[in-house]
């Protein structure tokens, strides 16, 4: 009687088993289940297999939880309730000769049918063509909602969200510092192989064991050989102390060149100082198989180019070859790119540039550097020195007055829309060297500015984006509310309020779970944010909110960014002078681009980068640091840091900056005896 209920209770709900057959393969086995099994409600896994004989496939929703270590108070106890129900459905594929057989060995599920396939973590795991997309868009510095948007365009069917790509993203970088690769599976397989025949696995060469293979002549001689360019290179002048790198194959006539083993140079080493062992080692898909060793104080920890993924991303490109084809006569193109904060983001422009001229083997990076490549090193060094010389000459000629692009090298007649030799524009250029009388020439390589108080007024902020944000908070959240962005921003929100909770910060109220709806969730939301905005939070949830909300505003022309007078002639004027120029500031990078869209027309021509709080708070030392890491400067005196916090000025100056102090209207007095210079203009720099 028990038995016949619970049938009843079953096929009201309608799962019913997949119906039984023969299949060519186990895998178009599987694939009939777990296709049918979806149109149910259900879904199933592999609990047991032999590849060659059999398969048991069972409801995910089959076993029961475990309690995971310790016992008594110290138990580990789960935060929601375990969705195992010890579901006892399990059908049965068998091998005969050569056909599978699929057998039903229990039909019957204990639980309700899911209206969700997300609910299913199968249903969640990428494929191995996803997880290779995840990989890419990875190495091209994307974030984990741009990548997800990516998949979903080549598969709108796709029910995995950010926390699934958020965890391959963190099992990459694992396998990065391990030198394995991970499958479609999320499982892991070493990368090199162990047989005692050359041959290839995965794109990396393998003989006789992986590390046998890497400590072979053919490496070591391209290891020691990188380090001796570098070396070579900082003499010229291309390398600075820590800026610059290279990348060479390993030349092995027994491997394909496009799996073969690529060697680069380290990030943050002194160039001048590069030996054998300082090299790493990559695979031709980017992994790390070898990592310099740790040196002792003062050296820092050893850390991969971010230019890795450039170089990997150009050794696959076809058009490596000389600059041939080109005559006296002939007119040589070198596209410019736009640079980034990160070099990993500049992965689409380079290729793009590529792509439009393809007898280049060098792309300029504006206000950054120079990428030269070539079909062997030799090649590669040999186009570095020739383009080192037309870049020079070309400068020289500029600086001299004459136009470097014709033949002829006339007067330059335009230069950049102002009126040149024979105009009466006051900046016009003169026989010999540029003139430049109307500024002193700064010390420093870099400046490094803050938004609040020293680009744009306090009252800008309070008077302007504080209220927009409080203005339309409510009605954002109610239109994008199902969006990915929108979901993250509450999820990061809800993290904040559950720490400030947790600190008895006022203002702060729960933020309930999304089940019991919308509506709940955006008031509570919004009463949070009303609050941190009248408590002068500057917390990465609330500006990353904040930056959401105005760029609507800015894109509807209701917001203009307000910057002091002197702002937009300053950053000309040190742009005109060579000097990069940086943005840090709390607010979000996407933000700080949004204010760049000024009064004075849009000003993001004249910054090379922009970091935000991701680098670390502003008042730690070691966020100072990482951008000096990440700019790439001799020495942390060459940047000079521009803010109105005294501490952030104190923790720049103790990472080793340069720091003036902003004086504005609006800023907060500075304690007495600060001891910073201060200026009340950036035209004063």
């Amino acid at each position: 009687m028990e038995a016949q209920e619970h049938n009843e209770h079953t096929q009201e709900k309608k799962m019913l088993p997949p119906p039984v057959g023969t299949f060519q393969t186990r895998e178009e086995l599987i694939k009939h289940v777990r296709d049918f099994a979806l149109t149910q409600g259900y879904m199933v896994s592999i609990r047991d297999s032999s590849k060659d004989r059999y398969v048991t496939l069972a409801c995910d929703r089959g076993g029961v939880y475990r309690k995971r270590l310790k016992t008594g108070e110290n138990l580990r106890k789960r935060k929601s309730e375990s969705r195992l129900t010890n579901c006892s459905f399990e059908v049965v594929g068998k091998k005969d000769d050569d056909i599978w057989i699929l057998s039903i060995k229990n039909g019957v599920h204990n639980h309700e049918a899911s209206n969700d396939t997300s609910d299913h973590p199968s249903c969640r795991r990428f494929s191995e063509e996803e997880v290779k997309i995840i990989r890419e868009l990875t190495a091209a510095g994307k974030r984990p909602r741009q990548i997800l948007k990516a998949l979903r365009q080549k598969n709108p069917n796709l029910v995995s969200d950010s926390r699934n790509v958020y965890n391959v993203k963190a099992k990459i970088r694992r396998e990065m510092v391990s030198g394995k690769k991970m499958g479609s599976s999320g499982g892991v397989a070493t990368t090199l192989t162990t047989l005692s025949e050359p041959m290839v696995q995965n794109g990396v060469a393998g003989t006789g064991s992986s590390q046998a293979y890497l400590e072979r002549k053919a490496v070591t001689d391209t290891r020691a050989l990188a380090a001796e360019l570098c070396r070579h290179f900082y003499t010229l002048g291309w390398f600075s102390g820590t800026g610059g790198s290279i990348a060479i194959k390993v030349h092995d006539d027994a491997i394909p060149k496009p799996s073969q083993l690529i060697v680069t140079s380290p990030s943050g080493v002194q160039k001048e100082r590069m030996v054998t062992e300082d090299m790493y080692v990559l695979s031709s898909d980017g992994f790390i198989l070898l990592a310099p060793v740790l040196k002792a104080y003062p050296h820092m920890p050893p850390q991969c180019t971010d230019c890795a993924p450039l170089f990997m991303k150009i050794t696959h490109m076809e058009m490596i070859k000389g600059i041939q084809g080109h005559s006296y006569h002939d007119e040589l193109v070198v596209p410019i790119i736009e640079n980034a904060a990160h070099e990993g983001e500049l992965i689409e422009s380079l290729v793009e540039a590529i792509s439009i001229y393809p007898k280049t083997t060098a792309v300029l990076v504006r206000n950054h550097g120079v990428f030269i490549w070539g079909g062997s090193w030799i090649s590669a060094k040999t186009q570095a020195e020739c383009y080192h010389y037309l870049f020079d000459a070309a400068i020289k000629l500029h600086q001299s007055g004459l136009d470097w692009t014709t033949p002829s090298h006339g007067p330059i007649c335009n230069v950049n829309g102002f009126r040149g030799c024979g105009g009466n524009y006051n900046r016009a250029l003169k026989a010999g060297p540029l003139s430049l009388n109307y500024m002193t020439e700064p010390s420093q390589h870099c400046i490094l500015l803050d938004i609040e108080g020293t680009i744009i007024p306090i009252s800008f902020i309070s008077d302007v984006l504080f209220p927009y944000t409080h203005d339309n908070v409510e009605k954002h959240l109610a239109a994008t509310y199902d969006s990915e962005e929108t979901q993250i921003d509450i999820s990061l929100l809800r993290s904040q309020i559950e720490t400030d909770l947790e600190r008895g910060i006022t203002g702060a109220v729960p933020i309930p779970p999304d089940y019991v709806g919308k509506e709940l969730v955006i008031g509570s939301v919004v009463e949070n944010v009303v609050a941190m905005i009248k408590n002068g939070r500057k917390v990465a949830a609330l500006k990353q909110l904040q930056g959401h909300i105005c760029r609507t505003g800015f894109q509807r022309n209701q917001l203009v960014g307000v910057v002091f007078d002197d702002v937009a002639e300053a950053l000309e004027r040190w742009q005109n002078s060579g000097i990069k120029v940086y943005i840090y500031c709390s607010d979000s990078r996407e933000a700080q681009q949004l204010l760049a869209n000024s009064n004075y027309g849009d000003l993001r021509k004249y910054f090379c980068g922009y970091f935000d709080t991701t680098v670390g708070n502003k008042e730690e030392i070691r966020s100072y640091l990482e951008i000096l890491r990440m700019v790439g400067v001799d020495k942390p005196t060459n940047i000079l840091f521009v803010t109105d916090i005294f501490q952030e000025a104190s923790a720049a100056r103790d990472a080793g900056l340069e720091v003036m102090m902003s004086i504005r209207p609006g800023n907060a007095p500075l304690p007495q005896n600060h001891g910073f210079r201060t200026i009340e203009s950036l035209l004063e720099i």
